[in-house]
Parts: structure tokens; sequence; C-alpha cells
């Protein structure tokens, strides 16, 4: 009889019998987020290959992360949400708080459930510097893949009907006005575009990353533990043979990998990781007591975040959802409707409309505008007591960048995070057209019957003036859980090869959005489930 981790009796997934309480695989993963169910999930489609998850949360305990509008309840949940204070880098500046899912599922769990490819250039980009498999191509088979299983349902092929909403409407209208045309699939990642925006939603819930793990569970050769964090990588000379993990009572299991260990804990709990592990910067280990196993001084360096900001207007009484979302009866209304028939406000993401915008003239998006008929009041998470509608605006590709370090040897300590903060110039010019773009579409002739008056940023902040644009994204705007470059892939002072490999150690890879040296995309769960599937793939197919 299959356990709920897919665990069949007598697979090679078994209990050492050396007198260690730890258990031996083929290939371990440590992190089950979007990125290591990804790689396990594909690493399991061989059947004779018996693989191990290890993951620090728990499997889902919370119904309302079904709901898709729930993460605004469940991203405060501390059994599957985690916060990191993310100082700037450089101080002064406001402190942010990161939040990362904790559990199978990862931050899928919690996300607004948006699934954007990407820009075609951005990843023709990434494979000119690092080979084809980093290639548009590549990644483009590994998302038809993912969009499958989960599955992500395709948009409408025509672009009527149109959205439901007068002001969804307007905004589509207001985009083609300012150059920006309705596509019926965003995905087709060329040029710019505007629709509806792709999510991990079927029938109205949500569809975490978790569903991936599925067919391995069914199959028998794929086990998941979960309430255990890892302390370390085991060595063994120069090749990693397993991790060290701890329980929730501090008990130290080991765990062994016959071939590969893969590390899937993320752009913030990577480096940490490593560290623990005696691969980073000889001196920071030193620091801890830590003996160097591998010198590699970029291990937490080269943190890269896209950094947004919210335009909000007000608009006319009565249009949007506000008065529905914001008020007891409308609430419950669409609370009934979504019970009854999975259908309504709270049955889909945050933003329902994703436009990618080219500030550069050369029809290659650099911008990321996301849409809703919905504005907040001051919190940010509770409609505002008006009509309004927002814009979030924020460059595709930043250039500042940060760093993430262990603080301690006990896993259990969230690491120091550096938070970029438009330290390059070029990142102040770029926040600057990004509100430019947003207010150039609350500007549009379609516009004038929906919106009657900017809310944010307001009068201070006029079209032009870096400086003022980029001091409002500063301390208005912040990071969007996209964080990437941590472990970054690349020259050879880079962490890992174009293949994943840890330099200097044999049998250990890192194959999540850490392990990215650039954003390729204005939202990472798609990025990140990818680079796990061809990560997965290419282990299984290689080992």
């Amino acid at each position: 009889m299959r356990t709920r981790t897919g665990h069949l009796p007598g697979a090679s997934i078994r209990r050492r019998e050396d007198g260690a309480s730890g258990l031996t695989a083929d290939i371990l993963v440590v992190g089950a987020g979007a990125a290591g169910c990804a790689t396990a999930a594909a690493l399991a489609e061989d059947p004779d290959l018996r693989v191990l998850l290890v993951e620090a949360g728990p499997w889902n305990p919370n119904p309302l992360v079904a709901v898709p509008k729930g993460f605004v309840r469940t991203m405060f949940d501390p059994r599957i949400s985690l916060e990191y204070p993310a100082f700037p880098a450089p101080e002064p500046g406001p402190v942010d708080v990161w939040r990362r899912g904790r559990g199978v599922g990862g931050s899928t769990l919690i996300n607004g459930t948006m699934y954007l490819r990407g820009e075609s250039h951005l990843y023709d980009g990434l494979a000119e510097h690092l080979g084809p498999d980093w290639s548009w191509s590549a990644f483009g088979r590994a998302f038809d893949h993912l969009e499958a299983v989960l599955p992500v349902p395709p948009p409408p092929s025509e672009p009527s009907p149109e959205p439901p909403s007068a002001v969804l409407r307007a905004l589509i209208a207001g985009l083609g006005e300012t150059g920006v045309p309705f596509v019926p699939d965003v995905r087709a990642a060329v040029g710019p575009r505007v629709g509806g925006t792709p999510a991990t939603l079927q029938g109205g819930k949500r569809r975490s990353a978790a569903t991936l793990l599925r067919p391995g569970l069914r199959a028998g050769n794929l086990r998941v533990l979960t309430g255990q964090t890892t302390v370390r990588v085991l060595t063994a000379g120069d090749r990693a043979v397993g991790v060290e993990t701890v329980t929730a009572d501090g008990g130290r299991i080991r765990h062994h990998a016959r071939y590969q260990v893969v590390l899937t804990a993320g752009t913030v709990e990577t480096p940490p990781l490593l560290e623990r592990s005696g691969i980073g910067d000889p001196d920071r280990l030193r620091h801890f007591g830590i003996d160097t196993v591998v010198a590699a001084p970029r291990v937490g360096e080269g943190l890269r975040e896209q950094r947004g900001a919210t335009v909000k207007a007000r608009i006319r009484p009565g249009l949007g959802l506000n008065s529905t979302l914001g008020t007891t009866r409308g609430l419950l209304g669409a609370a009934v409707q979504y019970l009854v028939a999975r259908t309504g406000p709270l049955a889909s993401g945050p933003y329902p409309l994703a436009a990618s915008v080219d500030s550069t003239g050369g029809n290659r998006p650099d911008l990321q505008l996301l849409l809703t008929d919905v504005s907040t009041d001051g919190t940010g998470l509770a409609p505002a007591d008006h009509a309004g509608l927002m814009i979030q605006a924020y460059a595709l590709s930043p250039y500042s960048t940060g760093s993430v370090h262990a603080v301690s040897t006990d896993p259990r300590r969230p690491p120091h995070v550096r938070a970029p903060l438009l330290e390059d110039p070029r990142d102040r010019a770029a926040a600057s057209h990004a509100l430019t773009a947003a207010r150039a579409v609350l500007a549009a002739p379609a516009l004038s019957g929906v919106v009657i008056g900017e809310d944010l940023p307001g009068a201070s902040v006029t079209d032009g003036d870096d400086e003022a644009a980029a001091a409002f994204v500063r301390t208005s705007g912040g990071g969007i859980y996209h964080a990437v470059g941590t472990c970054a892939a690349g020259g050879p002072e880079a962490v890992v090869d174009k293949h994943l490999r840890v330099r200097g150690i044999d049998g250990l890879h890192v194959a999540d959005l850490s392990a990215l040296p650039a954003h390729p995309s204005g939202g990472t769960a798609a990025v990140a489930m990818a680079l796990g599937h061809l990560a997965g793939s290419r282990i299984r197919e290689g080992r």
C-alpha cells in the first residue's frame, strides 16, 4: 500500500543498514519548491531511478491555498510562509520583508499564480554566454511539458470575447493606443503585447508545483520527506555523497546519494546551505569555524531582484471590483459564488492582464506591467474605500546587485539578505521609464471615461525625472519576490558551470533560480519550474 510520500515497500529508497538513521537513494533533491518539484519529477521519469526529495516544510495544511485570491491570507501563515528581512545594499534605506513559501510546492503555495514564460530575446541573451541549453527554444520545450502536466490552461484563441470588466477592456484599448497590442497568448514571447495573464489555475483552483510530483509518487520511485531542514551537504573527498538534516526536535539525520545531490532550496536558501557545507568564501567560512571544502567567493553574491512600484488611479464609482471585494456583503457574495461554482472574483489571480512593454524603440520589451481593476488601501492588502485600478510596473532586467549569506551554522536561522536598491543609474532610469509607461496607459483616450485621477505616485513625481521616480520606487515600491543570481552560472569564477554543476566538487548541482545570472521574465515561478525540469532531465539522461 502506497504511503502519502509515494514510497512502496521494497523500493530501493531504503533505510541504511549501517546504523545511520537516514535513507539512501540514487539522487537526493533538497528543497520542494517550484524548481525542486520540477527537478524531482523529471528525474523520476526514469522508473529505475530512485529519487528522494527533502523538504523543511509540510504538505499543505491550509485549505485557503486552493483559493487563488486566498494568497492575501496564506502568505502570512507561518506554517507555509517564511519571512526574510531584506536590508538595503548599501544602507541607509528601507528594510523590506521578503516572503517565500515553506512546504511542498514552495512559493507556488502562496504566490499570485502568475505564469509568465518571459521574453525570447532575454533567454537568447543567456544562451550567448552559457550555450544553447539556455536558449528560448530549450526553455520553450520545458514550458510545453510543464503546461501540459500542471496544467496551465491556454488563453482564448481570439481577442473576443474580451474580459467582462469595462475597466479591463479600457486598459487593453489604452495599451493599444500606446503601441502595445492585444495578443491571444502573451506566452508567444515576441515583442510588445498585452493579454490575459496565464496562471497555474484549473477549475478556479490553484495548482502548485506539488502537482508535478504526482506521476513519480504513483510510480513509487519518488519519495518526499517533509519536516527536515538540510544542514549541509555531506562530502567524501571531492564528491558530494548526501546531506545531513535536522528535525523539529533537533535530531540529526544523514541521507545518502549514490549518484548526485541537487540543491533546489532557492535564491535565498541555497547560498547559506553551500556555506554551511564548506563551499564559499574561505574567510567567511573561517568566521563560522567551517572548514573550506571548495573556495567559491561568489557564493551568495550577485543577487538581483525586480523592484516594482504601483501606479494607482481613482476611477468612476461603480466600476472595478472594489465595491465587491471591499464590503462584507460583496465579499460574502463572492465567497458563495466561489464555493458553489468556483467562479467569480476569488477564482482568479491578482492581475488579470500582463503587458510586455518596450521603452527602447527596439521592439524588445524591457518593462513588465501588471494591471487590475482593483485598488488597495495603504496596507496594500485590503481594497480601498473608493473605486480604483492599479498598474504594477517594473524593469525586467535589473543591474544592481546584493547578497545573501549565512549568519550561523544553524540552518533554522534566516540568512542575511542585502537587497539591491537601484544603485545602478540604469535601474533608476528604468524605474522612471516603467512609471512613465504605466501613466501613459492612464492618459490614453480609451481611459478618459474611466479614470478620474491619479492617486500614486502623484504630482511629486513628474515624467522624465529619473531621480524622483527612483526615490518613489525605493520608498513606496518593493522587491516582488523574484530574486535570482546568488549562485549564478557563468565563467570560471562562477559558482556553477553552464551545466549547473558546482565547480570544484563532483556529484553536486544547483537547479534553482540562484543559478540564473539575470532575469528572463517578469515572473519567476514558470522559469523556476522550467529550469528544474531541464536540469532534472539532463541529470537523468547523463548521470
